[in-house]
C-alpha cells in the first residue's frame, strides 16, 4: 500500500511539474521581435505575413503593434499579465506611447489587446471589443493563424487610415467561412480516462527502462514552439531583434479582451 501511494505521489508530482512547465511569466520572455510566438502555434507564413504588417505600420505610422502567444499566465489574471508585460518591453516610443499589445494565452483561452496611451483615442474600448469578438470563433476552432491574422489587420488598418497611410499587406490571408468547415469533436476527460492516464504515468515509471527514455525525452526533447526572429525593419530603436518597436512605451490599461 506504500508503494503504491508512493508512486502515486510520484506521479502527481510529475502532472503538477508539466503544468508549471506550460506556464510564462512575464519575467521569463524576452521580445525578439514583432510577433513572439511562444506557444508555438502559428505557421511560418502567417508569422511572416504579421511581421510584414507590422514593421510597416511602424515605418509609416510610427505605432508598434506586438503579438504575444503564450501557453498560459499561471493564474495570474490575463488583463495584469498584458499590462506587466507592455511596461516590461516598453512598447512603442517614450512620450508617444503609440503601442498595441496583441495578447493570447492558448491554454488558459483568454486574450487581451492593450492599447497604449497615444492610441486609445482611435482605439477605444468598444473598437477593440469588437474586432476581439469577431476573432472568437477562429479561436473555439483552434485557428490561431486566422485569428491573429484578423486581429492585427484590423488594428493596422485603424491606425494606417488615421495617419493616412496605405499598408500594402493589411489584409489578412483567404479563411475558409466557418459554416463550411466541418466541426470537431468534443474530447471529455471522465475520471476513467484520468486515471488511466495516471496509472500509464506509474507504470512508466515503475520500469527502469521506460523512466530512462521518459527522462532523456524530458532532458532532450527541445524547447518550445518560437518561430521569431527575422532581420531588420524600420523604427524608433529599441530592443527586439530586428523590429524597433520597443523604445519605452506604456499604457493605462485600455483595450479589451475576453475568453473562448
Amino acid at each position: 500500500m506504500q508503494l503504491r501511494l508512493k508512486w502515486l505521489s510520484i506521479a502527481l508530482a510529475v502532472l503538477v511539474l508539466a503544468a508549471c512547465a506550460s506556464a510564462e511569466p512575464v519575467a521569463s520572455l524576452k521580445a525578439t521581435d514583432c510577433v513572439n510566438d511562444f506557444a508555438g502555434v502559428l505557421g511560418p507564413p502567417t508569422v511572416t505575413q504579421l511581421k510584414e504588417m507590422c514593421r510597416q505600420v511602424l515605418e509609416k505610422a510610427q505605432a508598434s503593434v506586438v503579438v504575444v502567444t503564450v501557453k498560459s499566465t499561471d493564474g495570474e489574471d490575463i488583463f495584469n499579465y498584458s499590462v506587466d508585460l507592455y511596461q516590461k518591453w516598453g512598447i512603442g516610443q517614450k512620450g508617444k506611447d503609440r503601442g498595441v499589445l496583441i495578447l493570447l494565452a492558448v491554454q488558459d483561452r483568454k486574450y487581451y489587446i492593450n492599447v497604449g496611451y497615444g492610441l486609445e483615442g482611435i482605439l477605444p474600448d468598444g473598437k477593440v471589443g469588437g474586432f476581439g469578438r469577431e476573432a472568437v470563433p477562429y479561436l473555439k476552432r483552434g485557428d490561431y493563424d486566422g485569428a491573429v491574422s484578423l486581429l492585427t489587420s484590423r488594428i493596422v488598418d485603424v491606425i494606417a487610415k488615421d495617419a493616412g497611410v496605405e499598408i500594402t499587406t493589411s489584409q489578412p490571408r483567404r479563411i475558409e467561412p466557418l459554416e463550411s468547415r466541418p466541426q470537431p469533436r468534443e474530447v471529455e476527460l471522465s475520471l476513467g480516462k484520468i486515471l488511466a492516464i495516471i496509472a500509464l504515468i506509474v507504470f512508466v515509471l515503475a520500469v527502469p527502462p521506460l523512466r530512462r527514455l521518459l527522462f532523456y525525452m524530458f532532458l532532450f526533447g527541445g524547447s518550445g514552439g518560437y518561430r521569431g526572429g527575422g532581420d531588420g525593419g524600420g523604427g524608433f530603436g529599441g530592443g527586439g531583434g530586428g523590429f524597433g518597436g520597443f523604445g519605452g512605451g506604456s499604457t493605462g490599461g485600455g483595450g479589451a479582451g475576453g475568453s473562448w
